[in-house]
């Protein structure tokens, strides 16, 4: 199943759950011999494959012991920034994010005799 914006966060950990199961699997691990060589304990590596929220530790440990850690990679890659931002800034790459002037002021709502 393709994960999408439009799936809720149970069934997104659900859906990974699936994933890293198979994952496992798939290198003839049971989810002992995994908890073992991730330093977790089985239960752990449980609540991971059946979807149940855990510890990014206890992923980045997981994925680690499968010998796929470069997948976050992939996940969240490093972004460069934007040339024309480094040129504005000179050289300096952006350090917070500020609302525009639109966003900030509140629109007031129209009512009736507000024309002028």
């Amino acid at each position: 199943m393709t994960i999408t914006h439009l799936m809720t966060d149970e069934a997104v950990l659900l859906e990974l759950g699936l994933r890293l199961a198979r994952m496992r699997l798939s290198q003839g691990l049971t989810q002992e011999q995994l908890a073992d060589a991730a330093g977790v304990s089985k239960r752990t590596v449980q609540r991971l494959e059946d979807g149940t929220p855990a510890q990014l530790a206890n992923l980045i440990r997981y994925l680690r012991a499968l010998g796929r850690l470069e997948a976050l990679d992939a996940l969240l890659p490093s972004n460069s920034p934007n040339p024309i931002d480094l040129l504005e800034r000179r050289g300096q790459p952006r350090q917070r994010a500020r609302p525009g002037v639109a966003a900030s002021a509140p629109a007031k709502p129209w009512t009736w005799g507000d024309e002028q």
